[in-house]
């Protein structure tokens, strides 16, 4: 899957592509978990920035990077960090 990483507050995100039906979304993401969506590219379009030398869908992903960075798009908050729990065995 294609991805454009970058740090915001310390987190380290990504736009993340996913296929669709007919296109492409594009999702802001920490780790697996889906943040904020950040757009959609259809195959026309695609197609039409590809005759052009164009990549539409990293166009969209920097748009997506730059709206978080400024504050456009907000994001959910961090996950907090959950010490894992031991579990005893019964028996």
């Amino acid at each position: 899957m294609r991805s454009f990483p970058f740090r915001y507050e310390s987190r380290l995100l990504r736009v993340a592509v996913a296929a669709v039906d007919e296109g492409w979304e594009l999702w802001v993401s920490e780790a697996d978990r889906r943040l904020a969506f950040g757009g959609h590219v259809t195959v026309d379009d695609a197609i039409a920035g590809w005759r052009l030398g164009e990549d539409r869908v990293r166009e969209l992903a920097e748009e997506v990077k730059s709206h978080v960075l400024t504050g456009k798009l907000v994001l959910a908050p961090p996950l907090p960090d959950v010490a894992p729990t031991q579990v005893e065995a019964t028996g």
